[in-house]
């Protein structure tokens, strides 16, 4: 059977804008770390890490996965087409997230002092959690307004938006401040909120005013929430696996650890680059083609899409693995403790990348519940894990419990893909032909 490539073409054309982006972004998120470390030092970096890793973990809690629902209602023609929305979810969705976002900052805005001295042993991470409620806010908004563009196959907004511009904006500030202005760490995370809060206006001013259809579908809070709730418990636990490492490593180890650990996950990460990337363009499709009930076009856009993935990433492990020396003495010679944690961690990246989106496939297809209860399991043993093993080997423990996580998630949900689709989303070589 000839295979229709069209698909495929879009996944190059559309990812390809995505890439300028996401690698111009990536250059960034380097320099930040960098710079940071730099001006304030491996400890500031750390705390800075801290605080996107609770920022990370509280906008999947505090969203309820309506970020998640967001990539899918808008990529149905039910909900969204022709730039019109035909059903009311957006203001509803808005509605939840200021009340949820709203409570959840201001606890942790009541807790600052016991988070930062008592969890984390670190007084002057409760500097930061003064900004903390504003921070929160307005990273859960951004979020959400950047997921419905991705819905909306609105690639390069997407792309500009989600991260480029506010890390672009914080690069920009904390060097203008650092050199002319003032030394204290303070502007660190006040340049962090400024640049989010930039990113968000710019985010609502693409959004607004909303235009409706002349009849819409009125979908309530609670059939909502339904829907999101699933897909909150699968995201929830990804990022969790993602970040609780360095929040565990937060707790056990000093701040300056945590700053090396980051800069190792972050270099690790470089792995997932197209696996992101094309995941934007990736996700819309899965959902239209699988409503569409077009099942064996969406294997041949799964399989193809894998392969791909495979192919580009191999020579990016390779380059990480071969140049890990090198790359680690850029940010500092303090760094290279961590050299085996990043070999490591860039294999299990590695492997994440080319199981074939397994978590888009799940949660676009109906199988949210499935992939849900396949990370609550991989959340559990990380989080065991890092419990037992950061107290023993400090970093290495870390990469160790995420690498295992990691590896655990995506082979439990290729097994279930393939029972249950009939569908190998990972691309093996050596089975080329017996897919």
């Amino acid at each position: 059977m000839k295979i229709k490539d069209k698909h495929i073409f879009e996944l190059i054309k559309g990812g390809g804008i995505n890439f300028i982006f996401y690698g111009l972004n990536l250059i960034i998120v380097y320099l930040l770390a960098i710079l940071i470390s730099k001006y304030y030092g491996a400890a500031a970096y750390g705390r800075y890490s801290i605080i996107k890793s609770i920022i990370l973990i509280l906008i999947i809690i505090t969203t309820l996965g309506l970020n998640t629902l967001a990539i899918k209602l808008a990529s149905d023609s039910k909900h969204y087409k022709k730039k019109k929305f035909k059903s009311n979810f957006l203001k509803r969705s808005y509605l939840v997230l200021l009340i949820s976002s709203t409570i959840v900052a201001t606890l942790l805005f009541l807790l600052k002092k016991t988070i930062a001295i008592d969890l984390f042993n670190d007084p002057k991470l409760e500097q930061y959690f003064f900004v903390f409620p504003f921070l929160l806010i307005t990273a859960v908004f951004l979020n959400y307004n950047s997921n419905l563009f991705k819905g909306q196959k609105r690639v390069l907004l997407f792309s500009i938006v989600s991260s480029f511009l506010n890390n672009f904006i914080l690069i920009c500030s904390l060097f203008v401040v650092f050199n002319w202005y003032s030394n204290d760490e303070l502007y660190l995370i006040l340049g962090f909120l400024f640049s989010i809060i930039i990113a968000l206006i710019v985010s609502f001013y693409k959004i607004f005013p909303i235009k409706y259809e002349s009849t819409i579908k009125s979908i309530s809070t609670k059939k909502l929430l339904t829907l999101s709730y699933p897909m909150m418990l699968s995201s929830s636990m990804i990022y969790i696996i993602f970040s609780i490492d360095t929040l565990m490593l937060g707790f056990f180890e000093l701040s300056e650890n945590v700053g090396i650990y980051r800069v190792i996950t972050q270099v690790s990460s470089i792995n997932t680059i197209f696996l992101i990337v094309f995941g934007t363009i990736i996700g819309p499709k899965i959902s239209n083609l699988y409503s569409e009930g077009k099942h064996e076009e969406l294997k041949q856009v799964i399989k193809k899409s894998s392969k791909l993935i495979f192919f580009v990433t191999l020579p990016i492990l390779l380059i990480v693995v071969v140049f890990s020396k090198q790359i680690l003495m850029f940010f500092g010679v303090e760094y290279m403790k961590g050299y085996y944690a990043l070999i490591l961690l860039s294999f299990c990246q590695f492997t994440y990348a080319v199981s074939g989106f397994v978590d888009l496939i799940l949660n676009m297809t109906g199988r949210q519940k499935i992939f849900g209860k396949i990370t609550v399991i991989s959340a559990v043993v990380n989080l065991l894990l890092n419990v037992v093993l950061i107290p023993k080997f400090g970093i290495m423990g870390a990469a160790i419990s995420t690498g295992f996580s990691i590896l655990l998630t995506n082979t439990i949900a290729l097994i279930y893909i393939k029972r249950d689709m009939n569908i190998l989303s990972i691309y093996i070589p050596v089975f080329k032909n017996k897919r």
